[in-house]
């Protein structure tokens, strides 16, 4: 029987690291008589940044986990054998073929004991179904577009915590009726929150809103602008920044940034608040290449952002440095300090609660390949990792934290956040007004202007746009 994991203090989850980087490779020896060895496969993104889960980024969480915990492990009588394998296809792309190929050969060559990483959805639906028939915990951190799916546990971002959000935002302030979205197809990841909460909505039949999509090799621009004029004051718009710009640019020359309409940028990984080029850190009005002293500035003050809570704590920002040398040393990538090393910093936190439960099953007298005990042991415990705390709910899936950032000095035009959305206690902290341009927030289905049933408008206008009709939208993260 395993001796009882000795407690995993921040202190010692956060060790300096060895001179030498380890690789994390199923070649490694094999485990001395009388210890137990873990398998663990590895399934992400081999080269593609612009996933953040990709493996240049979550490598290293893994590394500082692993060579901070080998003491406590080896004293238990654990020892872990990683191996990895990339989910990308030649075009750098999360495939789902390619998943189910490489999590196979893992299968015949490894036989893991756990399988972690999985971001990319259609990556995770390839492999979920091997991974609940082989009976292998599946531990996720970047599966936006969540559902269940037996033995996998989400510990990342996903979607229903953001709609639970945006539920209690559209209370708050009163908008019960009509919303309008802008999303380009191939969105990646952060286009899968909106179509969660569009999912929501659908089940609402008091509440219309409409969708404009279209295509990356496509310019929105005017036809965009028309169609939110046309559908809705409350809108949310999923884009790369400089679309944004673009759209608030027409937006303002249409009158439409007078405080008569809110525009929410969803923006998880908080790319948009990087200090890029000539753009200065939480001014995202600014391009990266000059800084815009009037015009979009103005504009802007209608535009409010969401990101992932990102953790203010010394663990987490020593973390985030030493996650970003790691980057540097082992793989020749400059990573930035954005919300984006979350993801690397949920997937560390989901290893060192697995290894928790696993631990003490071994000590009941149970076996690394009890999963449903182990499972059942991960969801009743609660670990202070470097995102915080950490606990499992019943549905597997991690409940997550969320900001709304607004441009709080009007002058300056810096945004700051003005409300903490506490995913497990289910509730908003306000930490800041919003400056509404009129004084308080738009009305999100004046009278007169969508609904012309009303005998009291007088003449019906032309309705100015043409666009999807409503329909619920389902996509994948490839």
């Amino acid at each position: 029987m395993a001796a009882p994991l000795l407690p995993l203090l921040l202190g010692a989850l956060l060790a300096a690291p060895s001179s030498t980087a380890r690789p994390l490779s199923a070649k490694a020896s094999a485990a001395p008589s009388g210890v137990v060895e873990v398998r663990v496969g590895v399934l992400l993104p081999g080269r593609n940044l612009r996933y953040p889960w990709a493996w240049p980024r979550v490598a290293p969480a893994l590394r500082l986990a692993l060579e901070a915990l080998e003491p406590q492990l080896r004293h238990a009588g654990l020892a872990l054998r990683t191996a990895f394998a990339s989910t990308e296809d030649d075009d750098g792309t999360c495939d789902y073929e390619v998943a189910r190929f490489q999590a196979t050969d893992l299968k015949c060559s490894l036989d893991p004991d756990v399988l972690l990483g999985l971001g990319c959805d259609n990556s995770r639906h390839a492999v979920a179904p091997f991974a609940q028939y082989w009976q292998l915990p599946l531990l996720s951190a970047g599966a936006y577009w969540w559902r269940e799916d037996g033995t996998a546990v989400y510990a990342g971002p996903v979607g229903p915590d953001f709609s639970a959000f945006q539920a209690q935002l559209l209370r708050h302030f009163n908008w019960t009726s009509r919303a309008a979205f802008v999303l380009r197809y191939e969105a990646a990841y952060r286009e899968n929150f909106l179509l969660t909460f569009m999912d929501q909505l659908s089940s609402n039949p008091n509440f219309t809103f409409s969708v404009y999509r279209y295509y990356e090799d496509e310019e929105p621009g005017d036809e965009a602008v028309r169609y939110i004029q046309a559908n809705g004051r409350v809108v949310y718009i999923c884009e790369t920044l400089e679309k944004l710009q673009e759209i608030m640019h027409l937006a303002q020359a249409q009158n439409m940034t007078n405080g008569d309409y809110v525009f929410f940028y969803l923006d998880i990984s908080g790319e948009s608040l990087k200090a890029e080029g000539h753009r200065e850190a939480a001014k995202p009005w600014q391009s990266k290449e000059s800084r815009d002293t009037g015009g979009l500035r103005e504009a802007f003050q209608t535009v409010l952002l969401f990101t992932s809570h990102e953790p203010q704590t010394p663990e987490y920002q020593h973390f985030q440095s030493q996650l970003i040398l790691r980057a540097q040393r082992d793989f020749g990538v400059a990573l930035n300090d954005s919300v984006g090393t979350l993801v690397a910093g949920c997937f560390h936190d989901v290893l060192l609660l697995y290894l928790r439960a696993l631990n003490e099953t071994l000590s009941e007298g149970g076996t690394k390949r009890d999963t449903s005990r182990i499972l059942e042991k991960m969801r009743g415990l609660k670990i202070q990792g470097v995102t915080g705390t950490v606990s499992i709910n019943s549905n597997n899936k991690r409940e997550m934290d969320y900001d709304l950032w607004a441009m709080r000095d009007v002058e300056s035009g810096e945004y700051q956040v003005v409300a903490h959305y506490v995913g497990p206690e289910k509730r908003i902290k306000w930490l800041g007004p919003i400056h509404w341009k009129k004084g308080g927030p738009p009305l999100d289905n004046p009278p007169c202007v969508f609904d012309m049933d009303d005998p009291s408008c007088g003449q019906a206008r032309h309705s100015g746009g043409e666009g999807e009709p409503l329909w619920r939208l389902w996509s994948s993260c490839g």
